[in-house]
């Protein structure tokens, strides 16, 4: 088999394989059985993204410095103690302790996956198929997380502790092929010779001294993360409308498969400009505030439209990363993006646990259609001040 071919796939099976994790739809759900009030539920997401948001720019340093093929599977084994910490400490300190294993390993991959992707297509002179395969690839991985939801529903009859050993063996096996085929790309000279702290240093330097890599850091933090923040509610709002727990499952497949759509589609939409992407993600954003007004079934359409949207959009804006990237610490300056996103997330998980304490589920994922709405007209302005609407490689 061609190399790259072979490559390739490797990274879909572990993209895809690892996120069929059947306690997705059911966790939140849980943690609330387990005695977890809904402004406590927001603290653990937010304790969640903290974990991720103080170790993803030295880890991404790392990846620069060090080995980007095992860090990445070192964030399986990370992933799969979060559930084992869960199946053997049931409360809210053994549930945020799952969230710090589970924070710890995302911020080792994020950097790492899309630097080590990017590695291995230059390597076979095939760096301008990055955002078509990142798309794919991505929308495979969201694909399977559709394929947990549907496996979560199927298999909560046998209690949650039986769905936590599934989805806690599941990352491990994901890394499997993932370590023996894939091969680490030979380091650039410069890569090899650089220090960590230097790593660290260049590739925040670069974030902060490009207008397109500032914008997108900004937009990652205060835009791109309020969907992913919402989906963590999805669960809890389909169960304020009274829906079994199977039948949150099955309807937070569809949803989640919107959003796989959206990326797998995004590679045929790289020419879009950032405000044709604010636009869309605007018009959506007006299908999540008519939720409020809506019950049962509508909500997941909605919602599924909302997804499909801004997974696309989300896709294009990680294409465009990295091609701005010039320097050696590739994996940094994506970490550093990350750290936007660590960032909004906390402040975003926090408004929405103190606003549903107060109104419920829906009305606040109503608001967050408003304030999405208004954050997609601050950065059209935004794009048009520092001339961004047409650039591709912003300086």
């Amino acid at each position: 088999m061609n190399p790259l071919r072979q490559t390739l796939l490797a990274f879909y099976f572990n993209s895809g394989f690892r996120e069929i994790i059947p306690i997705y739809p059911l966790y939140a759900v849980m943690f609330g059985d387990f005695g977890v009030a809904p402004f406590e539920l927001s603290l653990l997401f937010a304790f969640w993204a903290f974990m991720a948001l103080i170790l993803e720019i030295p880890s991404g340093a790392l990846a620069d410095k060090y080995s980007r093929k095992w860090l990445v599977v070192l964030s399986g084994v990370f992933k799969s103690s979060a559930f084992l910490c869960w199946y053997f400490w049931q409360d809210f300190y053994g549930f945020a302790a799952g969230f710090a294993l589970w924070g710890f390993g995302s911020s080792l991959r994020s950097g790492a996956w899309e630097a080590l992707l990017f590695d291995q297509l230059q390597a076979f002179g095939a760096e301008e198929k990055f955002t078509f395969h990142y798309g794919k690839i991505t929308a495979v991985g969201t694909f399977s997380v559709v394929l947990g939801e549907v496996s979560g529903g199927l298999l909560i009859s046998n209690g949650y502790d039986f769905v936590l050993l599934v989805s806690a063996a599941i990352p491990i096996l994901a890394s499997l092929p993932f370590a023996i085929i894939v091969k680490e790309p030979t380091k650039h000279v410069s890569q090899q010779t650089i220090r960590y702290m230097t790593h660290l240093v260049e590739g925040v330097s670069e974030v902060l001294s490009k207008r397109g890599l500032r914008y997108l850091f900004l937009s990652a933090a205060f835009l791109l993360t309020i969907p992913w923040v919402l989906d963590e509610y999805i669960a809890p709002i389909l169960w304020e409308q009274s829906f079994s727990l199977s039948m949150i499952a099955f309807l937070t497949a569809p949803i989640i498969l919107a959003q796989a759509t959206g990326e797998f589609l995004a590679g045929k939409f790289t020419h879009f400009s950032i405000s044709q992407l604010l636009s869309c993600m605007a018009i959506s954003s007006v299908l999540v505030i008519s939720v409020a007004w809506f019950q049962n079934y509508w909500i997941a359409l909605m919602l599924g439209l909302f997804f499909f949207t801004f997974g696309l959009s989300s896709t294009v804006f990680a294409g465009r990363l990295q091609k701005m990237i010039e320097g050696a610490s590739r994996a940094t300056v994506t970490s550093s993006i990350s750290l936007g996103e660590g960032l909004g997330s906390i402040i975003w998980f926090i408004v929405f646990g103190s606003l549903s304490k107060d109104v419920g589920m829906v009305v606040t994922a109503s608001t967050f259609g408003l304030i999405t709405l208004l954050a997609c007209l601050l950065f059209y302005v935004l794009a048009r001040q520092w001339n961004l609407n047409h650039e591709h490689h912003s300086a």
